[in-house]
């Protein structure tokens, strides 16, 4: 972990014999000995200063030495001489002086010393210098306290990285990962700190430190306090025992204490890189930020990625306005691993940064693209992957050679991320040939190993393409196997990758051959995490021994993983094994786990004979549809509660992915976006490639405004789902396009629908609207004639040129199509301009001139005539008012909006005040009523309340009504890449409020993602 920690070191399982021999004898207060009278006076004169009562944990630990060394004192004679005898080879000897330098503290730490002792001829010699290593390492397993410089010596003089594989088999696992890690690492721990006599225990010093520490982490102080003494009655001083003590004052709440030793510490040792990060940490702690930041910045200039310092600076210079420092220190972060919470912050940076970087860019000029790479890669930091393949793509041709390498890189990365798995795998091998042309001129150097990491890269993207690509064409499985296998190093660096291998050769049933990696996972690299993958496959070869080990294994080192609990349940179900089961469902419960699965276990235990079949499901389930989901995704909550039971209770019957992905999508029918999350991922947990889950996560992240997931996962939905679902997947896909701003994709995956569905009204319409926002108007133009060419009403067509024109910032179009429209109005409607009320009693066209009057307002109220727009948008609602008297309108509060939106903008407060009143009171009946007709348009209501209140409420009140939104999902039926409606109405409050400048700066970003916006438009023309 190095400095992510407090520079912790690796005790290891069967290296602590001796270690725990010096201890047991140090805990009863006298030397080593197998005299057992003189092991029982010891007892008993120590426990009689320890009360079990007073100290519990101080007992436990004296008890256990008595009887550890009573055990001792028992071994029979012939073991102990035959430990002790001495080895009188030239090897042995030879070890017998490695031995006599460990044993004092100051040629412990001499380099030359132990260069001295490599040096001599019996280790040189071809007789005896295997004998040398192997006896020196088995020296080691008992003897592992040693400095960084040594241990780097020795794996340059005993080959430790290099025969890594070999000494594993000849060695514990454990032990070769510890001496792996120091040779890698080095020891952290600063041997020349060290004070005391040269031959006191310093291995049982440091040992006490260890547990100490761990036992701070854990929580138990007075455990941890014991192995302060302990440590203090050595003799030996070091300040690890003082970081330890200001660590356990932490914990006490002994703040000035903690921190005035650890100060004292640091001048004592101001270049010490542990005292000065634990320094750091617990002022960084107490709110004395900038004096953290300063020691932070100094590890930092020692050691560039230090990783805490590179996580702390990150947020302080985030907080004070550094961004571009903050970025930088982000950035190491990054290529080391973060969190949730600090990928939430480089969010935040980036934010701040890209209103720098779009300027830039946006500005032109040969530099620009430098400012656009930049902002490709916060992009794909921050998740933008649409806009950042945009750019990327954009930016082809604009960028000088020497850095087009590294634009491909950045469109093979936010292309895999995309989900567009070919594309990304045939870019990765272009990205990666450009790479090695870059290696063959570069020198040795930091930039040349950053480009065969790059490489690595390239073949990691490779993998994970070809494995995601499997689950359609098993046929890419071996391509994923034949490239890991190029990259493979045979070092601890494999094991994320032979994780990889394990799991893809298990796609492709070559279960014996995952079986093996798991092995060599968990024998090798004490990776316990593979046996998870060894559960799967078992469960798949349907052997339940096999499962009900692998489980057990999985628990005991994961007991909170939930599918281990959930294959044996169904092991010991299947086979009536009931105490079993019952047993293992009580251990579930005791770890806190919680799994609809289990619960189905749970509930079929004891009603095996009453499980309907899936003949009785079909029915139930169809019955249940028809019942209850309707009204339910209109809102009814009681009925959502009342059903969800039955739902459920069908889920027990059958659980899988089936059911699983039947009660998330009624979950989100009624909104209960996290439970149908919950019930999507875990039918995805079975199979990663169930098209209907991953449609449904789709929808749910759309709902909840993040676009950009909702498309990958409809992506995925589409790549594994092409033979099952329905072609209306694609105009999914293209409104998701739409709400990104994306057109020119949209418009690719509205033609996609329309070459599965051929050309009907709906897909030329969508294909046109598309085709329009991409300023592609005259082609747009001839896909709605031809949608509407069958149609009985020309008014449909008219309204829907008008409304693209209007997107497509065609205004004399427009106007042209309105006045065709008001000619066509006067043929099939004689005296449609005549007042409302004394006219078409018996008209059967119905709503026509409704819509004619509300386009010829907001063309007006665009273009800035404000005494035009009113007429129009008085009429509309006059005529809307007659179509209520006739019950054929359902919608006039959206007229009555329009009506005070534009008063407002015009200036018109007698109209506004009175349109407001009038919405005010619809609200009122609506609740009345308990009507859900806005169920799936929350801030489409948002936006009648704002506007019912903006003549007669406070400005408290309409900026508390603004605040409501970002709770609100967006309207289900939008492809508005800006919620328009609640933007104007809250540009509007800011322009109330006097803050112009903002309400300027939002009105510019929207027009700028939306450039034909009515709202926009319309506000840019309002005076002052």
């Amino acid at each position: 972990m190095g400095s992510r920690s407090r520079f912790c070191s690796l005790c290891v399982i069967g290296m602590e014999i001796v270690m725990e021999l010096l201890e047991i004898f140090q805990v009863l207060g006298i030397e080593q000995t197998k005299d057992e009278r003189a092991i029982k006076n010891a007892y008993r004169q120590k426990l009689a200063m320890t009360n079990p009562e007073d100290n519990p944990e101080g007992f436990k630990r004296l008890r256990s030495a008595y009887e550890e060394a009573c055990a001792y004192a028992r071994t029979q004679e012939e073991e102990q001489q035959a430990a002790q005898q001495r080895d009188t080879t030239p090897s042995g000897l030879w070890v017998e002086k490695a031995a006599e330098i460990y044993g004092n503290i100051k040629s412990r730490q001499d380099v030359e010393k132990w260069k001295a002792l490599f040096s001599e001829d019996v280790f040189l010699s071809l007789e005896e210098e295997e004998n040398c290593r192997f006896k020196l390492l088995r020296f080691l397993m008992d003897h592992f306290r040693l400095p960084g410089a040594v241990w780097e010596l020795f794996n340059k003089m005993l080959h430790i990285t290099e025969d890594a594989e070999k000494l594993r088999e000849r060695f514990p696992a454990d032990f070769v990962r510890y001496i792996l890690s120091k040779c890698e690492r080095g020891e952290e721990i600063e041997f020349s700190q060290f004070e005391g006599e040269e031959d006191a225990p310093y291995d049982l010093f440091l040992q006490y430190y260890d547990r100490c520490w761990q036992a701070i982490q854990d929580g138990e102080l007075a455990q941890a306090e014991e192995y302060i003494k302990n440590a203090e009655e050595l003799h030996i001083f070091h300040p690890v025992l003082e970081i330890c003590k200001a660590n356990l004052a932490v914990k006490q709440e002994k703040t000035k204490e903690d921190i005035s030793r650890l100060l004292g510490l640091r001048e004592r040792y101001p270049k010490d890189p542990m005292i000065c990060y634990n320094t750091a940490e617990l002022l960084w702690r107490n709110e004395r930020k900038e004096e953290a930041a300063a020691i932070y910045e100094e590890l930092k200039k020692e050691n560039e990625s230090h990783y805490m310092s590179n996580v702390r600076l990150t947020q302080w210079y985030y907080e004070q306005g550094s961004f571009k420092e903050a970025k930088k220190c982000a950035e190491t972060v990054l290529s080391m691993g973060a969190d949730d919470r600090f990928m939430e912050l480089l969010a935040k940076i980036n934010k701040e940064i890209e209103k720098d970087l779009e300027k830039a860019y946006e500005r032109g000029g040969k530099d620009s693209w430098e400012a656009g790479l930049e902002l490709g890669w916060c992009f794909l930091q921050d998740g933008k992957i649409s806009a950042g393949i945009r750019l990327a793509q954009a930016l082809e041709g604009r960028i000088p050679r020497e850095r087009e390498t590294e634009r491909k890189g950045l469109l093979t990365k936010l292309l895999v991320e995309e989900a567009e798995y070919e594309q990304a795998a045939e870019l990765s091998k272009v990205w990666q040939a450009h790479l090695e042309e870059k290696i063959a001129g570069e020198e040795s150097g930091e930039e040349r190993e950053r480009d065969k990491d790059r490489i690595r890269q390239a073949y990691l993207i490779r993998i994970q393409c070809y494995r995601n690509l499997g689950y359609v064409d098993k046929g890419k499985l071996p391509l994923a196997i034949a490239e890991a296998e190029k990259i493979e190093t045979g070092t601890g660096r494999d094991i994320g990758l032979l994780l990889e291998k394990a799991q893809i050769y298990m796609e492709m049933e070559e279960y014996e051959k995952s079986l093996e990696l798991v092995r060599r996972l968990v024998e090798d690299y004490q990776v316990y995490a593979a046996y998870a993958t060894s559960l799967e496959v078992y469960r798949r070869q349907w052997n339940a021994a096999g499962v009900i080990q692998a489980g057990r294994q999985c628990i005991s080192y994961f007991p909170g993983y939930v599918r281990s609990y959930e294959h044996m349940a169904k092991v010991y179900l299947d086979l009536k094994y009931t105490d079993e089961l019952k047993s293992l469902l009580e251990e579930a419960q005791a770890n806190g786990i919680k799994s609809v699965i289990l619960d189905a276990y749970r509930y079929q235990m004891d009603r095996r004979d009453s499980i309907p079949d899936g003949d009785e499901l079909d029915e139930k389930l169809s019955a249940f549809r028809k019942k209850y989901c309707a009204k339910v995704s209109e809102g009814d909550e009681e009925l959502y509660r009342k059903s969800l039971p039955m739902l459920t209770t069908y889920l027990y019957w059958f659980p899988g992915t089936f059911m699983l992905v039947e009660r998330g999508i009624f979950h989100r029918s009624a909104h209960h976006y996290e439970e149908a999350r919950e019930d999507f991922e875990k039918a995805l947990a079975e199979n990663p490639a169930q098209p209907y889950a991953l449609n449904g996560l789709s929808f749910v992240y759309k709902y909840q405004g993040n676009y950009e997931k909702a498309l990958i996962y409809i992506k995925k939905a589409i790549l594994y789902g092409q033979k099952e679902m329905s072609p209306i997947i694609f105009v999914d896909m293209g409104n998701l396009y739409l709400l990104l701003g994306d057109y020119d994709r949209a418009a690719e995956a509205f033609l996609k629908y329309q070459e599965q569905v051929g050309k009907n009204v709906y897909s030329r319409a969508a294909l046109g609207k598309a085709l329009a926002k991409t300023g592609r108007l005259s082609e747009a133009e001839a896909l709605i004639r031809e949608a509407y060419s069958r149609r009985e009403s020309i008014f449909d067509l008219y309204h829907a040129l008008v409304s693209v024109c209007q997107e497509a910032g065609q205004r004399e179009k427009a106007d042209e199509l309105l006045e065709a429209w008001e000619k066509e109005l006067g043929k099939q409607i004689p005296g449609w301009k005549t007042p409302w009320r004394f006219k078409r009693e018996n008209q059967k066209i119905y709503g026509e001139i409704k819509n004619y009057y509300s386009k010829k307002g907001w063309q007006e109220l665009m273009y800035g005539n404000r005494k035009n727009a009113m007429k129009w948008f008085v009429r509309c609602a006059e005529e809307a008012q007659w179509l209520l008297s006739k019950r054929r309108i359902d919608d006039i509060e959206e007229v009555w909006c329009d009506v005070v939106f534009a008063s407002i903008v015009c200036g018109d407060d007698r109209q506004g005040k009175k349109y407001a009143e009038k919405l005010k009171d619809w609200l009122v009946k609506e609740e009345q009523s308990g009507s859900r007709a806005y169920y799936n348009r929350e801030k489409g209501h948002l936006q009648i309340v704002f506007l019912a209140a903006w003549y007669t409420e406070s400005m408290e009140t309409l900026k508390e009504i603004l605040d409501r939104e970002p709770e609100l999902e967006i309207c289900h039926f939008c492809t508005q890449c800006v919620c328009k409606e609640m933007e104007g109405v809250r540009i509007l409050y800011l322009l109330r409020a006097g803050e112009k400048e903002e309400a300027m700066k939002r009105l510019l970003r929207n027009l700028k993602r939306m450039p034909q916006d009515e709202y926009m438009i319309a506000i840019r023309h309002m005076k002052g």
